[in-house]
Protein backbone atom coordinates (compact mmCIF):
# COMPACT_ATOMS: atom_id res chain seq x y z
CA UNK A 1 0.00 0.00 0.00
CA UNK A 2 2.92 2.31 0.77
CA UNK A 3 4.47 1.97 -2.96
CA UNK A 4 1.25 2.20 -4.09
CA UNK A 5 0.86 5.90 -2.32
CA UNK A 6 4.67 7.18 -3.16
CA UNK A 7 3.86 5.87 -6.82
CA UNK A 8 0.13 7.77 -7.11
CA UNK A 9 1.57 10.78 -5.41
CA UNK A 10 4.63 10.81 -7.97
CA UNK A 11 2.61 10.75 -10.90
CA UNK A 12 0.17 13.52 -9.37
CA UNK A 13 3.23 15.50 -9.31
CA UNK A 14 4.82 14.91 -12.69
CA UNK A 15 1.25 15.59 -14.15
CA UNK A 16 0.66 18.76 -12.21
CA UNK A 17 3.96 20.31 -13.46
CA UNK A 18 4.37 19.66 -16.81
CA UNK A 19 1.48 22.44 -17.50
CA UNK A 20 2.97 24.46 -14.96
CA UNK A 21 5.71 24.85 -17.09
CA UNK A 22 3.79 25.10 -20.80
CA UNK A 23 1.69 27.88 -19.19
CA UNK A 24 4.68 30.13 -18.77
CA UNK A 25 5.26 29.26 -22.63
CA UNK A 26 2.00 30.49 -23.54
CA UNK A 27 1.97 33.42 -21.84
CA UNK A 28 5.35 34.50 -23.69
CA UNK A 29 3.76 33.60 -27.43
CA UNK A 30 0.58 35.62 -26.50
CA UNK A 31 2.97 38.83 -25.39
CA UNK A 32 4.74 38.02 -28.17
CA UNK A 33 1.12 38.48 -30.51
CA UNK A 34 0.18 41.51 -28.49
CA UNK A 35 3.36 43.51 -29.23
CA UNK A 36 2.43 44.31 -32.70
CA UNK A 37 -0.84 45.49 -31.61
CA UNK A 38 0.90 48.11 -28.58
CA UNK A 39 3.36 49.13 -31.65
CA UNK A 40 0.43 50.05 -34.16
CA UNK A 41 -1.50 51.48 -31.02
CA UNK A 42 1.34 54.04 -29.94
CA UNK A 43 1.38 55.03 -34.09
CA UNK A 44 -2.33 56.14 -33.75
CA UNK A 45 -2.01 57.27 -30.18
CA UNK A 46 -1.81 60.74 -28.46
CA UNK A 47 1.29 61.35 -30.90
CA UNK A 48 0.43 59.88 -34.29
CA UNK A 49 -3.03 60.04 -35.85
CA UNK A 50 -5.20 60.69 -32.77
CA UNK A 51 -7.17 58.04 -32.96
CA UNK A 52 -7.08 57.91 -28.70
CA UNK A 53 -5.96 60.44 -26.94
CA UNK A 54 -5.43 58.67 -23.46
CA UNK A 55 -7.37 55.90 -21.29
CA UNK A 56 -8.65 55.57 -18.20
CA UNK A 57 -8.42 52.37 -16.83
CA UNK A 58 -9.77 52.92 -13.46
CA UNK A 59 -13.45 52.73 -14.41
CA UNK A 60 -14.96 49.20 -15.67
CA UNK A 61 -15.67 49.25 -18.54
CA UNK A 62 -12.27 51.19 -19.74
CA UNK A 63 -12.77 54.76 -20.57
CA UNK A 64 -11.01 55.31 -24.16
CA UNK A 65 -11.15 59.21 -24.74
CA UNK A 66 -10.95 59.44 -28.80
CA UNK A 67 -9.54 62.45 -31.08
CA UNK A 68 -10.23 63.87 -34.09
CA UNK A 69 -8.24 60.98 -36.09
CA UNK A 70 -10.84 58.43 -34.37
CA UNK A 71 -14.20 60.70 -36.10
CA UNK A 72 -12.06 61.39 -39.45
CA UNK A 73 -11.85 57.51 -40.03
CA UNK A 74 -14.45 55.74 -42.07
CA UNK A 75 -16.84 52.93 -39.90
CA UNK A 76 -14.50 50.17 -40.47
CA UNK A 77 -11.43 51.93 -39.55
CA UNK A 78 -12.75 52.82 -36.67
CA UNK A 79 -14.04 49.12 -35.81
CA UNK A 80 -11.05 47.67 -36.44
CA UNK A 81 -9.13 50.23 -34.41
CA UNK A 82 -11.75 49.11 -31.29
CA UNK A 83 -11.20 45.31 -32.14
CA UNK A 84 -7.20 45.94 -31.94
CA UNK A 85 -7.31 47.96 -28.64
CA UNK A 86 -10.35 45.46 -27.20
CA UNK A 87 -7.72 42.50 -27.97
CA UNK A 88 -4.71 44.37 -26.10
CA UNK A 89 -6.34 45.62 -23.26
CA UNK A 90 -7.50 42.14 -22.89
CA UNK A 91 -3.93 40.71 -23.28
CA UNK A 92 -4.85 37.77 -25.72
CA UNK A 93 -5.84 38.28 -29.79
CA UNK A 94 -8.82 36.14 -29.55
CA UNK A 95 -10.43 37.89 -26.56
CA UNK A 96 -12.22 41.12 -26.31
CA UNK A 97 -12.74 43.45 -23.03
CA UNK A 98 -15.62 46.13 -23.31
CA UNK A 99 -15.07 49.60 -23.71
CA UNK A 100 -16.90 52.53 -23.57
CA UNK A 101 -15.93 55.86 -25.77
CA UNK A 102 -15.76 59.39 -24.52
CA UNK A 103 -14.95 62.81 -26.67
CA UNK A 104 -11.23 63.77 -25.76
CA UNK A 105 -12.85 67.67 -26.04
CA UNK A 106 -16.20 67.24 -24.18
CA UNK A 107 -15.73 64.19 -21.64
CA UNK A 108 -19.17 63.16 -23.10
CA UNK A 109 -19.94 59.57 -23.59
CA UNK A 110 -20.22 58.96 -27.68
CA UNK A 111 -20.31 55.78 -28.13
CA UNK A 112 -19.06 51.74 -27.15
CA UNK A 113 -17.29 48.63 -27.82
CA UNK A 114 -18.28 45.09 -26.54
CA UNK A 115 -20.34 42.14 -26.55
CA UNK A 116 -22.60 44.01 -29.43
CA UNK A 117 -20.19 45.17 -31.45
CA UNK A 118 -19.41 48.74 -32.20
CA UNK A 119 -21.61 51.48 -31.55
CA UNK A 120 -21.52 54.96 -32.19
CA UNK A 121 -24.38 57.19 -30.49
CA UNK A 122 -25.97 60.02 -32.74
CA UNK A 123 -24.22 63.31 -31.78
CA UNK A 124 -26.75 66.52 -31.62
CA UNK A 125 -25.91 68.97 -34.54
CA UNK A 126 -24.36 72.17 -32.76
CA UNK A 127 -25.72 75.58 -33.75
CA UNK A 128 -24.89 78.84 -33.27
CA UNK A 129 -27.79 79.88 -31.09
CA UNK A 130 -30.01 77.97 -28.65
CA UNK A 131 -33.25 76.81 -29.64
CA UNK A 132 -35.75 79.22 -29.24
CA UNK A 133 -39.07 78.65 -27.75
CA UNK A 134 -42.49 79.12 -30.56
CA UNK A 135 -45.11 81.29 -28.54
Amino acid sequence: MKRFAVAFLALLLAGALQPLSLLGNEFTEQEAKIMPYKQWLDTVGPQGSRYWIRLDARHRPHRLYVGEGFYRADFKSQERFLDIFSNYLAGQPDKFVLIYLFDANTNKRVGEYGFDGFKLYSTPMRTAKAPQKIA
